[in-house]
C-alpha cells in the first residue's frame, strides 16, 4: 500500500505576489483594521478635530455666519466664576465618588471572597444596580428623596422628625447626587475586586501564615499589590467616567440649586443646546479634552510607584 504524500502550498493572492511574507501580513493586518479606524475617524477622531476648530469661532447653528474669534472664548471661559465653580463642583464630586466607591467596594470584595451562605445572591444584589440605566435610577432616587411622600421621609416621620428637601438645598444635594453615584458604581467595583482577588496565588498567603502573617498583614503585603494593576484600572476608568457624569444631573437637578449640582458635561450640554453658544461648549469640551488627559497622565506616572505587574 504506497502513501502518497503532497505539499499543500500556501495560496498568495494576485495583489501581494511581489510582497514579502511580513509586509504581506501588515498589509491583511491594515485590512482588518481598516473598517474600525474609519468608524473612529468618523465618529471621534473628525469630531474631536472639529471641536477644536470650533472652539475658535463664535459658530452658531442658527446664524449663517460663522466667524473666527481666535482665543476668545478661551478667554471668557477662564473669566466666568461659573466655570470655576462647575470645575470645582466636578473635582469635588468625582475624588468623592471615586474614593468612597473604591473603599467601600475593596471591603465588600473581602467580605465576598469568604466562605458566605448564599454567596452567589449577594454578589447579583450588589451588581444589579450597575446595569440599571442611569435615568430609571435616578428617577427611584427622586421618589427616595421626595420630602412629603418619599420612604425616607416616613421614616423620619416615625421618629417624629421631617426629612429635608436634599435636593433644594445648596449644601446637600451635590452629596445627594454623591450618594446615588456610589450606590451605583458600588456593584461593579466590587465585582471587578473580587474577580482579582480570586486570582492571588493561595500559597504566598499558606506561606505567610505559616510565618505568622495575620489577615490584615497578608491583605497588605500579598493581596493589595497584587490586586494593585485592577485598582489603577478602576481608578483611571472611573475618574473618566465620573467627570463625564450627565444623566443623574439632567433627570434629578438641572444643576440647581444656585449651580450646586452643575457638573462639567452638563455645563457644556446646556451653553451648547441651550444658549446656542457652540463655539464657547466647544472650548469646554476641548478643556475638558485636556484635563483629563492631565489627570490620566498624573495617575500613569504616580502609578509606578504603586502598581506591581
Amino acid at each position: 500500500m504506497a502513501i502518497v504524500s503532497s505539499t499543500v502550498k500556501k495560496r498568495a493572492f494576485p495583489w501581494s505576489l511581489h510582497l514579502s511574507s511580513l509586509h504581506q501580513e501588515y498589509l491583511v493586518f491594515a485590512l482588518l483594521v481598516l473598517p474600525n479606524l474609519a468608524l473612529f475617524t468618523i465618529w471621534i477622531y473628525w469630531p474631536f478635530v472639529q471641536s477644536f476648530y470650533l472652539s475658535f469661532t463664535n459658530w452658531n447653528p442658527l446664524s449663517p455666519v460663522t466667524s473666527f474669534i481666535g482665543l476668545d472664548n478661551y478667554v471668557r471661559l477662564v473669566n466666568q466664576p461659573i466655570f470655576w465653580q462647575v470645575l470645582s463642583n466636578t473635582v469635588i464630586f468625582t475624588v468623592g465618588v471615586l474614593g468612597i466607591r473604591l473603599t467601600l467596594s475593596l471591603g465588600l470584595a473581602v467580605l465576598l471572597n469568604q466562605q458566605l451562605a448564599a454567596r452567589g445572591f449577594w454578589r447579583m444584589v450588589y451588581f444589579s444596580p450597575h446595569i440599571t440605566t442611569s435615568a430609571a435610577m435616578a428617577l427611584v432616587w427622586l421618589t427616595i428623596y421626595d420630602p412629603i411622600y418619599g420612604p425616607l421621609q416616613a421614616i423620619f416621620e416615625a421618629f417624629g422628625a421631617q426629612f429635608p428637601d436634599v435636593l433644594s438645598s445648596t449644601l446637600f444635594a451635590l452629596p445627594a447626587l454623591m450618594l446615588v453615584d456610589i450606590w451605583k458604581g458600588l456593584g461593579y467595583s466590587t465585582i471587578v475586586f473580587l474577580a482579582a482577588m480570586q486570582g492571588v496565588d493561595h500559597e504566598m498567603k499558606d506561606a505567610a501564615a505559616v510565618d505568622g502573617a495575620n489577615g490584615w498583614q497578608m491583605f497588605w503585603n500579598i493581596t493589595f499589590p497584587a490586586i494593585s494593576p485592577i485598582t489603577y484600572f478602576l481608578i483611571v476608568t472611573g475618574l473618566i467616567g465620573l467627570f463625564k457624569t450627565f444623566n443623574l444631573v439632567h433627570v434629578m437637578t438641572g444643576g440647581k440649586p444656585q449651580n450646586a449640582t452643575n457638573l462639567y458635561v452638563f455645563y457644556l450640554y446646556r451653553e451648547a443646546f441651550h444658549f446656542q453658544k457652540f463655539g464657547y461648549a466647544s472650548a469646554v469640551a476641548v478643556v475638558m479634552v485636556i484635563l483629563i488627559m492631565i489627570f490620566t497622565y498624573l495617575q500613569t506616572r504616580a502609578a509606578d510607584k504603586w502598581v506591581h505587574y
